[in-house]
């Protein structure tokens, strides 16, 4: 079963593919898939908004914000409410879901409506419209979980990181209210912007982020922080920059795990560039003061 969507929302066009598998189960889509339920009868988008919503299990299941697991999939679970019901059986088909009303057909032909909350609807339409404030105290208001999770998987893919921030803390995430802290200490908005990106997952959009940036180095030591040892080793060779650390922390991580080298590339290297650490720590020193620039 398909099910396509495209709406805009803070001034891009998401589209989103729920694709149902043989063991009807179902996925969701963009550039990846993201499994995201069980045994599902039906699906049906909301006419107006990026909420979804599905029979599973033999209830109703709505998201109000499936796209946070591109953001944060952690968060996903968060953003689904549940509706217990004697017509939500597993033949029940889900025909549509217009505003807050689902539209579901039983299997002996009759049409049941059922409502789920607004706030999620009027949350999607402030944070389309980059309305942090209303939306941090429509939540305030609301006082539900599942709408601080959907603000803060909103307010993240738009960068807003002081609504981000609150809403993260309002769903104990207090791991991510670190990080996003220290994200907003960073100097630049490159840096920034690239780190927002790896909180999302999204490590090669971060290293494209350095690069157009012309920080190189940076894009270097994302990879060898995420021990994608040959991708930094390519992009220093490109770049004829930093080989030598690269080569070092490598050199440095083998050590500590008691291995011996196995990439060819790092093999070829060997020997032909020599390892400095005073050099290297030098040289890592003026990067990370130029970035302070």
């Amino acid at each position: 079963m398909l099910a396509w969507n495209d709406h805009t929302n803070n001034g891009f066009s998401h589209k989103k593919l729920p694709i149902r598998n043989e063991q009807l189960s179902w996925y969701y889509g963009a550039v990846h898939y993201m499994h995201a339920g069980g045994m599902v009868g039906s699906i049906a988008w909301n006419d107006s908004t990026n909420m979804l919503a599905a029979v599973t299990d033999g209830r109703l299941a709505v998201w109000y914000h499936p796209l946070v697991a591109f953001t944060n999939k952690d968060l996903l679970p968060q953003t689904l409410v549940r509706q217990e019901d004697s017509n939500f059986k597993k033949s029940a088909q889900l025909v549509q879901f217009v505003g807050n009303c689902c539209v579901l057909r039983r299997d002996d032909g009759a049409l049941i409506t059922t409502s789920v909350s607004p706030f999620p609807a009027i949350l999607h339409q402030y944070a389309a419209s980059s309305k942090w404030d209303a939306a941090t105290k429509l939540c305030r208001f609301v006082k539900d979980p599942a709408l601080w999770a959907c603000l803060a998987g909103m307010a993240t893919n738009a960068r807003d990181l002081n609504t981000a921030e609150v809403a993260y803390a309002a769903v104990n995430e207090i791991d991510k209210v670190h990080y996003i802290a220290e994200i907003k200490a960073l100097p630049s908005a490159e840096c920034r912007n690239a780190e927002l990106a790896l909180f999302s997952h999204r490590p090669q959009h971060a290293e494209a982020i350095y690069l157009q940036a012309g920080m190189v180095y940076k894009a270097i030591q994302l990879n060898t922080d995420l021990f994608n040892w040959e991708r930094a080793l390519q992009l220093a060779l490109k770049h004829k920059t930093h080989v030598d650390t690269v080569l070092a922390f490598r050199e440095k991580h083998l050590t500590e795990l008691g291995s011996k080298e196995t990439l060819a590339k790092f093999i070829e290297c060997q020997g032909k560039v020599k390892i400095d650490w005073d050099t290297i720590r030098s040289k890592i020193e003026n990067e990370e003061n130029r970035g302070l620039q």
